[in-house]
């Protein structure tokens, strides 16, 4: 008896090790980090926190540490983090046209972007892929050794896709033609109401942060998020007599440039 209970406890000390390095592998969904950002649901690294393939995040090492990623019509996205309920902030590229989101549950709302654009002199004009148009505003006339200008505006309604049109407002000037102008959908946040651009925004500005939402009702009858639990770091998959060990995964879906795939 004695023998028996000594060799029970020489087992459970062996053993102790091994549970709390297990438990301490254990991640709660809508708390995952990559980098500095903490991942919201319903978005998710792990298979087990995210619902549709559209939430998959991806966390990627990259010169300036881990950042996480969101793959968007084959477009990857650096994704910054959540203000607020059922939006998303990620870098949003600048040109004449923002992600094309047309066939994914994700819209650019009103409600939390506004349109900008940088340059000297023009009508910059937002419009849907339907020709509707969504807003716009007049750049200001840049003056003597002035380098750059904008102009911003709120736009109207919700859209997934759109086109800019740039339209000359005054008489063009022997170096006008050199100019450059771009435009962009971005975070109402970085907005003050003393500056006629958003914050830290200029003329070579190749992305802004913009707050994409989403249409539940894409993901079905029970909504896009997961209930909170632990995501199991040590679980195995198994095809065939192969196994596979976390972060490797048997997924079913083509996802771009998937490095645990």
């Amino acid at each position: 008896m004695g023998f028996q209970l000594w060799f029970y406890f020489i087992i459970l000390f062996l053993l102790c090790p091994i549970l709390q390095s297990t438990e301490s592998q254990q991640a709660i969904c809508g708390e995952e980090v990559c980098g500095n950002v903490t991942i919201p649901s319903p978005f998710g690294i792990h298979s087990r926190c995210y619902s549709r393939s559209w939430f998959r995040v991806s966390c990627r090492q990259t010169h300036k540490g881990e950042k996480p990623f969101i793959s968007i019509n084959d477009i990857d996205l650096e994704l910054l983090g959540s203000l607020f309920q059922d939006t998303i902030l990620i870098k949003n590229p600048v040109g004449s046209s923002t992600v094309n989101l047309t066939g994914t549950p994700f819209f650019f709302s009103s409600d939390y972007n506004y349109f900008g654009s940088v340059g000297c002199g023009n009508l910059a004009t937002i419009f849907s892929n339907e020709a509707d148009p969504l807003g716009g505003c007049i750049q200001p006339i840049c003056g003597d050794g002035a380098s750059e200008s904008g102009c911003n505006n709120r736009i109207s309604g919700n859209f997934t896709s759109n086109v800019v049109n740039m339209a000359a407002m005054y008489p063009t000037g022997k170096d006008d033609d050199k100019r450059c102008a771009s435009a962009f959908i971005f975070s109402r946040l970085y907005f003050r109401e003393d500056y006629p651009l958003p914050i830290g925004i200029h003329i070579e500005t190749t992305h802004v942060p913009a707050t994409p939402s989403w249409n539940s009702t894409y993901c079905g009858d029970a909504g896009c998020e997961l209930g909170p639990g632990p995501i199991n770091f040590s679980s195995e998959d198994s095809c065939g007599n192969v196994t596979f060990q976390y972060p490797f995964e048997i997924i079913h879906q083509h996802y771009h440039n998937g490095w645990s795939e």
